[in-house]
């Protein structure tokens, strides 16, 4: 395997020291800009924001959002994306099934 191959490899699926903090840096960011921009409520879910699991540059930012207008979902969506590397998911709260519902009344950290 070519040696630049497989570096790109390791850089995005192994845990890289700052990894997170840039993750954190990014959703803060992101959360500041759709609170700012459409007045969305902001939650953050998953692996990013729970330290005993692994969080490495192929690992996404799970974002759930309130208040978001339907009609511009896809272009927030696409904006925030802009601001980081990391892979983005947006749920819509008013759209979210149960389990998301019950994971953000449950371990959902307010952004």
């Amino acid at each position: 395997m070519d040696r630049r191959v497989l570096l790109a490899h390791l850089r995005r699926t192994h845990f890289a020291p700052g990894d997170r903090d840039r993750a954190i840096a990014d959703t803060r960011a992101i959360a500041d800009f759709l609170k700012r921009e459409y007045g969305a409520r902001v939650f953050g879910v998953g692996s990013l924001f729970e330290p005993d699991r692994p969080f490495r540059l192929s690992s996404d930012i799970d974002l759930v959002v309130e208040g978001l207008p339907p009609e511009r979902f896809f272009e927030a969506s696409a904006k925030a994306a802009s601001m980081t590397d990391f892979e983005l998911d947006i749920i819509p709260l008013e759209d979210a099934r149960d389990h998301i519902r019950r994971l953000v009344a449950e371990k959902g950290v307010g952004l």
